[in-house]
């Protein structure tokens, strides 16, 4: 059976850098499916990678290659990956961006892409992801061993999505992470941080921008037109929305990286 190759971008569709990158991938394994998941992820924005990945990872089916290249730091020291976990595999630089890997199985394996011959050559400086990732999830899905590719990575970069933090029994401090196109504005607290607070939703106030929320809604229309509305998208992440409108063009620019705060009513 075909595997499947998953690619998650900040490239963009006006140039061939995707295009490149596939045709690694066929040149290597070309009876693979290649599922763009997206391109237009803002450039350098890791966590909204991550958060993407994380989004979509469990839908395909096992042996499954993800390859995420959001890559700031291309060209430096940092590592290029690859990753088994939850019977899927994950391709992509050590930044953070592979975090959802990481959680989905406590005993994933993890291998720096240090072998040469795994690699397409030259290798450019500034084009890894055509160069060593598009390479290694290829060869991934045409039925190479993991542990081929390289030597074994203990401790992978994690995005520190530990940052938000319980102050107390009635307090959580989160932040948003990024907005989505529809102006929704997704933050690092999840379903399961919200039941630490108590089960009851409509006990909760949202604080952000200045702006409060009483009350963590069910879905989007519970709100008037206009109004701000909380409530858990489709992510499993608490939202800040605006009822056939946009919370991130209500709110301004510095609400995409805006502090958080639920407490309880």
């Amino acid at each position: 059976m075909s595997r499947v190759i998953t690619l998650i971008t900040d490239f963009g569709s006006k140039e061939g850098y995707v295009g490149a990158m596939k045709g690694v991938i066929l040149s290597i394994a070309p009876e693979v499916w290649i599922v763009d998941i997206t391109h237009e992820i803002p450039f350098g924005r890791v966590s909204k990678a991550s958060l993407v990945l994380e989004s979509i990872q469990q839908y395909y089916p096992a042996g499954t290659v993800h390859l995420v290249v959001v890559d700031p730091g291309v060209g430096s020291r940092r590592k290029a990956l690859a990753v088994e976990s939850a019977e899927r595999f994950y391709v992509g630089p050590d930044n953070g961006v592979l975090e959802p890997a990481y959680l989905a199985d406590k005993s994933y394996d993890c291998y720096e892409l240090s072998d040469p011959q795994f690699h397409l050559k030259p290798v450019s400086l500034t084009f890894h992801g055509r160069d060593v990732f598009a390479p290694a999830a290829a060869y991934l899905a045409h039925g190479v061993q993991l542990e081929k590719l390289g030597e074994r990575v203990q401790s992978p970069v994690k995005l520190g999505s530990s940052r938000k933090k319980i102050i107390s029994d009635e307090r959580l401090v989160g932040r948003v992470i990024y907005a989505d196109r529809f102006g929704n504005l997704i933050t690092d607290i999840t379903a399961r941080d919200l039941e630490l607070l108590g089960r009851d939703k409509s006990c909760l106030a949202v604080s952000i921008c200045g702006k409060r929320i009483d009350g963590v809604s069910d879905y989007y229309s519970q709100a008037d037109e206009g109004e701000l509305i909380a409530l858990v998208g489709s992510t499993g992440r608490l939202e800040v929305a605006i009822t056939m409108d946009s919370a991130f063009d209500h709110l301004g620019p510095l609400a995409e990286d805006a502090e958080v705060t639920i407490s309880k009513i």
